[in-house]
């Protein structure tokens, strides 16, 4: 009987216990990488986390929905990224683009992502933040065929300007031949927070006021 009672009196405190690791999830990865010489911090990209309404910088129509959120105690970040429109997917595909990423700091403290998606598209990235507070990811360099039958050296650059209204201005680029190569700008959007009250956008909206 007295250790039935003793059950019982310790069962709130497991209780109370279990709830709170509930409430409090660990984060492994918080303030300066340390792990090697690097000014990266685990909070630079921060700003990307959450889920997104993307949109055409210059029309305001909508691309597509992006969700990305921390896993792992905080040390990788996970997107899933849903196009909504059909600028690139593939001619014979019978789907819209979707893709998938992982991002972190290496053990160089690097920022590195690993872009794949269902276009059969596999791309590591690596780079940080530049002085401007803008995210810079690059590509390795690869080479591909031309039009003339020669082939070139390209590599993709892709870019996120966190603004001051809390949305994102995102870009890529792809630049040939060298590090002084041109680059010529493939896609050009931008982030607004999914939330509701907020803009909502079409395929062929203009920009909220």
């Amino acid at each position: 009987m007295k250790k039935t009672i003793a059950a019982l009196a310790l069962a709130p405190s497991l209780i109370m216990a279990e709830t709170a690791t509930a409430q409090e999830p660990y984060d492994a990865c918080v303030g300066k990488f340390t792990f090697t010489e690097t000014t990266a911090t685990y909070e630079d990209f921060d700003f990307w986390s959450g889920e997104w309404q993307v949109v055409a910088t210059d029309s305001g129509e909508l691309r597509g929905y992006d969700k990305i959120k921390m896993i792992h105690n905080g040390c990788v970040m996970l997107q899933e990224w849903h196009q909504m429109d059909d600028l690139f997917s593939r001619p014979e595909a019978p789907v819209r683009l979707r893709g998938t990423s992982l991002t972190g700091i290496d053990a160089k403290g690097r920022w590195r992502q690993l872009w794949t998606d269902n276009s059969g598209s596999n791309m590591l990235l690596t780079g940080g933040l530049n002085e401007e507070g803008v995210m810079v990811l690059r590509s390795e360099w690869i080479e591909v065929p031309t039009q003339s039958g020669g082939r070139v050296r390209v590599r993709n650059l892709w870019y996120w300007d966190p603004q001051e209204d809390g949305t994102i201005h995102n870009w890529g680029e792809q630049q040939r031949d060298s590090e002084t190569g041109a680059k010529t700008k493939y896609y050009d959007i931008t982030y607004y927070p999914s939330v509701k009250g907020g803009p909502a956008f079409g395929l062929r909206n203009a920009k909220p006021d």
